[in-house]
């Protein structure tokens, strides 16, 4: 399986065009947008297609008009995102070079299918609190705040992001069920393996129970024997009846979307009623 490695650059366009079409995140800011749009609606209306051509090959990016992009880059709020966003882009990396083996090995372990091995991570400012993908791309934009005390967050919800990418539409009936698994695979599982402590009980909550229900057959997909799994429901707070599982040896051959096909045909068998609780 090949090697996923993660370059993390800066781009004025990408920024400039976030600023543009994401979330105000100030009065200050959707004043200027205000203004702007106004002025120059037809060349703002025009930028709106510039994204995918951006995430699909920003090297090569120059814009049709570039009007708007360049009143932006005079701007003094232009300087302080750019100059925020080198920053944040520098405290990526960071935390990137620091786990980045451990999140090789385990996304191996866990994923069992390969992903791209380059992905271009364009730092964005992380007050925009923005993610900007575009389906089968291997680029995305990353604006999210990091939080101090937790900083494996943020590249593990990364990891999920590039995942969904990688996946495509797969069982768009079936959300629910593909976050459960998704949140099993990277809030719980990745952010437990890089922590070294259990992470199982954080995630949605409106995803828990059926979580909970997933449990024990995502024990058997990481290729857990039956014997581990009195010491896994210590570790992660969840309990079941283990007599009430046939243990499936062949479990752990799936790979994560197989093993996501195989939870939505087995809904009736999964999904009990009155058989897990939390300790």
């Amino acid at each position: 399986m090949n090697e996923m490695q993660l370059h993390f650059i800066a781009n004025d366009y990408l920024l400039t065009w976030n600023l543009l079409y994401g979330s105000s995140f100030s009065e200050s800011v959707h004043k200027f947008k205000q203004k702007l749009y106004l002025t120059y609606r037809k060349q703002y209306e025009r930028l709106q297609k510039d994204k995918i051509e951006m995430l699909t090959d920003i090297k090569n990016f120059i814009p049709d008009d570039d009007t708007l992009y360049n009143l932006v880059f005079e701007t003094k709020l232009f300087l302080q995102l750019k100059e925020g966003t080198e920053k944040y882009r520098l405290e990526l990396l960071k935390i990137w070079d620091q786990y980045k083996k451990k999140i090789r090995d385990s996304l191996k372990e866990i994923l069992k299918f390969p992903v791209k091995e380059d992905y271009q991570v364009i730092a964005l400012h992380p007050v925009m609190n923005s993610c900007l993908t575009i389906p089968k791309g291997n680029t995305i934009g990353w604006g999210k705040q990091i939080n101090p005390k937790k900083p494996i967050e943020t590249i593990v919800k990364m990891m999920e992001t590039i995942t969904r990418v990688e996946m495509g539409k797969v069982n768009q009936d079936y959300q629910e069920i593909v976050d459960a698994v998704l949140e099993l695979a990277f809030q719980n599982e990745l952010y437990t393996r890089l922590s070294g402590k259990s992470n199982y009980q954080e995630g949605d909550p409106t995803l828990t129970y059926l979580k909970q229900q997933i449990y024990p057959y995502w024990l058997m997909y990481l290729g857990c024997e039956k014997e581990e799994f009195p010491g896994y429901m210590m570790r992660d707070k969840i309990t079941f009846e283990m007599d009430r599982y046939v243990f499936d040896s062949e479990m752990k051959k799936k790979n994560l979307m197989e093993f996501i096909e195989f939870c939505v045909h087995n809904q009736k068998r999964i999904v009990r009623i009155n058989t897990l609780e939390i300790i």
